[in-house]
């Protein structure tokens, strides 16, 4: 089977929950590093260079979680996890990806305790999509985790050695070793100022999101597909949340974020009814060693 496109897209919806996560608490909210220790680094798995986490919730359900940018909350994906949490009634979850097709709904438990091997979180707020399986063709891959890490530590992301390192992210600085651009959080994803420069003549000025849970190298959401016909082939490129994704799929001469230049990019080039801008997934990602620091509105960009 064809692998996914994207893995997940903005829950944009569970951010009305964040309030309800603000009442006082005898432990701390929210991811944290123990006092005793200044970071947390461990291993992780790959499927199609996606990073795969493993993660514990309340002490006794072991998962495999995609480490994805564009995802505000945990997810899981599976009926067989209804029977572990305690929903709150009446509150459905909505939400869509890529791809053709309907929304898909979930169930929200509170009140979670979820940890990545020191990392702990307490009152970690789990969606359960109980009847899709997004990583039916993912071994061992259970669901998605995204803003809930990035809003607490600065995150770096070795592909290299497969290591990611979670530090806390106010008292973190970034190492001159690596080409520094600054990012924007918009929808809890992390956005660059982009140009994407197809030839001499032509040139595409967008937002681009770092998007840890694509498998692709770039892509562009465009209102105008017709303008890219005579550029490439246009095809299924992949599968997305919600069903076949098509466009054209071409190679872009380089990719512009502030000091940093990536040339000769694959490209897939996808209509949009409303939006104009592009994301960078893990084809391209994998060849960096990736700092990403939400706090201080900044990635860090190091050839692997």
């Amino acid at each position: 089977m064809k692998a996914f496109l994207k893995v997940f897209a903005v829950l944009a919806t569970l951010l009305l929950f964040t309030s309800i996560l603000s009442f006082s608490s005898p432990t701390r909210s929210g991811f944290y590093i123990p006092d005793s220790l200044r970071s947390v680094t461990l291993r992780y798995k790959t499927v199609d260079n996606l990073i795969v986490l493993p993660v514990r919730i309340n002490d006794s359900i072991v998962v495999d979680l995609i480490l994805d940018t564009g995802c505000r909350n945990l997810v899981l994906f599976g009926k067989q996890f209804q029977k572990y949490f305690d929903f709150m009634p009446g509150h459905q979850v909505q939400f869509s990806g890529l791809g053709a097709g309907g929304p898909v709904f979930g169930k929200l438990a509170l009140n979670n305790h979820v940890s990545i091997d020191a990392v702990a979180g307490h009152d970690i707020p789990v969606v359960v999509v109980p009847n899709r399986n997004l990583f039916g063709s993912y071994v061992n891959a259970h669901g998605v985790i995204g803003y809930d890490v990035f809003a607490k530590f600065e995150i770096e992301i070795n592909p290299k050695l497969k290591q990611i390192t979670f530090r806390p992210a106010l008292i973190a600085e970034l190492s001159d070793e690596f080409t520094a651009v600054p990012i924007r959080i918009v929808d809890s994803r992390p956005l660059i100022d982009c140009e994407v420069v197809f030839t001499k003549g032509q040139t595409h000025l967008c937002d681009l999101m770092i998007d840890t849970g694509s498998i692709l190298g770039l892509l562009l959401k465009t209102t105008d597909i017709g303008s890219f016909s005579y550029k490439g082939y246009y095809e299924t490129l992949g599968r997305g949340f919600n069903g076949p994704i098509e466009g054209f799929r071409l190679v872009t001469e380089r990719l512009v974020l502030k000091d940093l230049v990536i040339k000769y990019v694959a490209t897939g080039v996808i209509e949009s009814s409303w939006h104009n801008h592009a994301s960078v997934g893990m084809e391209i990602l994998k060849n960096y060693t990736l700092v990403l620091n939400y706090c201080k509105g900044y990635a860090g960009f190091k050839r692997a």
